[in-house]
């Protein structure tokens, strides 16, 4: 101890650049985000900080001080990277979307988020080189220097050892960085599990007659961008004039990324019951207990998916099929337009020719997944002319929209037209989207950013139900959910809502949170995933 107290005059003065460069960050996403900035890192940084250094006070060796630096630094820059383009702090569900995103995706990502605020990177870098020049000798002969060097150890161990004592060492002294990267990891085995999977058997009881469920499974679709939900541009001109469709106009999302949300839409899982999904039932295994014959089509990369959790349920499916093909690689196939309208043949030669009685298909879209103006051919260019960067993509978001419509118009169509050949068969078909999107309508942003708090634009989805007319007791449901469509609901319940729609009884079922059935609690709390319960604006 005395080496490490023994000190020259003014000589540990560069240590002050350290702490100026690990400070830039907590500082400037103080005016980034404040409703979601947490003081407490002010407490966390310095202790590292200080513990980081610590050997290089006592050893008197650069190399422990610049590696120090470098650690410091590292965290830093992540964390403070993720501040700049989503506004939030770096947390284990961003890092599943980049280890989940190919180099298409994030290209097309970069893009969409340019902002002058990445200038603050400068700063950044520039104390990160002084800080690694300029290296404090600790020898200066100073009370006050000893003072700060006692006074710090006995704070942080203090600091710690509450943390662990109290179990919330990771929750509340380990820097952002590190906290997302070790629940990260964490979940990381869950996912794996899942990988392995095999179908359960569950226990069931089902309906004689034929069947047909179809879940169409949209993606980034913010309803408020849709006329048929009283946007002020035609975006869905064939759906608006459907008379055989029930729009429900307040569902949402409680999440922002399609791997969460997607989980809990296919499993028990929700957001008050957040059990590991390896512990969870999924949807493809109640149904194919009840002799339901599944189906997964996807217009989804097959290789370097945009989330590989979803790849493992799809994979449990008696047929999985991925059309879009055209690349040897995720990164590939994206560069090559794939539009939804490949998934159009798929269905209707499955609906012809697969023999079986109880059919459940998935059709995954491309939807409105940014890039926006890769999403739609160009005859869906409408919606043109802006005069800059906000308004351009703005044009192009709806003109995915306005092709999103003709996807889906489509599709009901041939659902439509098998159901009429078929009329002793009950047949169904759900559009819902995984999450909404943020086009502008909620602050100077665009995209879906995984965030500590979600905008009305990415909870607020369409849920869009088409019955058969030709089946009488289609009908007669059809009549009775028209009652339903103003009812408040999330879709982390749709696992109770599909399983009542498939007209399948089971003990995992619970009927008050299937928004088809008649004892569905409309009362029920709809919290989001950010903490917050989701309060239905005024129309």
């Amino acid at each position: 101890m005395a080496s490490l107290l023994a000190y020259e005059e003014n000589s540990s003065r560069p240590y002050l650049w350290i702490w100026a460069m690990v400070l830039y960050v907590p500082v400037v996403t103080l005016f980034l985000n404040p409703p979601i900035w947490e003081a407490g890192i002010l407490m966390v940084l310095p202790v590292w900080t200080f513990l980081l250094t610590l050997p290089s006070m006592f050893f008197r060796k650069r190399w422990l001080y610049r590696t120090a630096v470098v650690l410091l630094f590292v965290e830093g820059l992540l964390n403070l990277a993720h501040w700049l383009v989503l506004k939030c702090p770096i947390s284990a569900s961003s890092l599943f979307v980049f280890f989940n995103t190919n180099a298409q995706e994030a290209t097309e990502f970069v893009s969409l988020k340019q902002s002058p605020r990445w200038l603050l990177l400068i700063p950044y870098f520039a104390l990160f080189v002084v800080a690694m020049k300029r290296i404090p000798s600790f020898s200066l002969k100073s009370k006050w220097w000893k003072i700060f060097v006692v006074a710090f150890s006995i704070f942080s161990v203090l600091f710690m050892t509450d943390a662990a004592v109290n179990k919330r060492f990771l929750r509340t002294v380990a820097p952002p960085t590190v906290k997302a990267v070790a629940s990260f990891a964490q979940e990381s085995g869950s996912y794996k599990l899942l990988q392995k999977r095999e179908l359960k058997k569950v226990a069931t009881t089902s309906s004689e007659d034929p069947q047909v469920c179809i879940l169409i499974l949209g993606e980034s679709c913010n309803r408020n961008h849709l006329s048929l939900y009283g946007y002020n541009r035609e975006t869905t001109p064939r759906l608006s004039a459907r008379k055989d469709i029930l729009v429900f106009d307040d569902v949402v999302s409680p999440y922002s990324y399609t791997m969460a949300s997607v989980l809990h839409m296919l499993s028990e899982q929700n957001t008050e019951d957040e059990r590991p999904i390896e512990q969870c039932v999924l949807l493809q295994e109640v149904l194919s207990s009840a002799g339901f014959k599944t189906f997964w089509i996807s217009n989804q990369s097959p290789i370097g998916v945009w989330d590989n959790a979803v790849a493992s349920i799809a994979n449990l499916s008696d047929v999985v099929r991925y059309v879009n093909l055209g690349g040897n690689s995720s990164f590939e196939s994206t560069k090559i337009a794939s539009y939804d309208n490949l998934l159009l043949n798929p269905l209707q030669v499955l609906l012809e020719e697969d023999k079986a009685s109880k059919k459940w298909i998935v059709l995954h879209l491309m939807g409105s997944h940014s890039q926006y103006d890769k999403r739609y051919p160009s005859e869906y260019d409408v919606f043109k002319g802006g005069k800059d960067k906000r308004q351009c993509t703005i044009d192009a978001y709806d003109n995915s929209i306005l092709y999103n419509d003709n996807i889906v118009n489509a599709m009901f169509d041939i659902i439509d037209a098998y159901a009429a050949k078929h009329p002793q068969t009950r047949v169904s078909a759900l559009f819902v989207s995984d999450h909404g999107e943020n086009v502008y309508d909620d602050g100077n942003n665009a995209g879906h950013d995984v965030s500590d708090t979600i905008p009305y634009s990415i909870a607020e989805i369409p849920f869009i139900l088409w019955t058969s007319p030709y089946n009488e007791k289609d009908r007669q449901r059809g009549n009775v959910l028209k009652k339903s469509v103003h009812h408040p609901y999330m879709i982390d319940d749709l696992f109770h809502s599909l399983i009542d729609l498939s007209n399948v009884s089971s003990p995992v079922f619970q009927p008050e949170r299937s928004v088809f059935n008649p004892k569905y609690n409309a009362n029920h709390e709809r919290r989001l995933s950010d903490g917050r319960a989701y309060v239905a604006r005024q129309r």
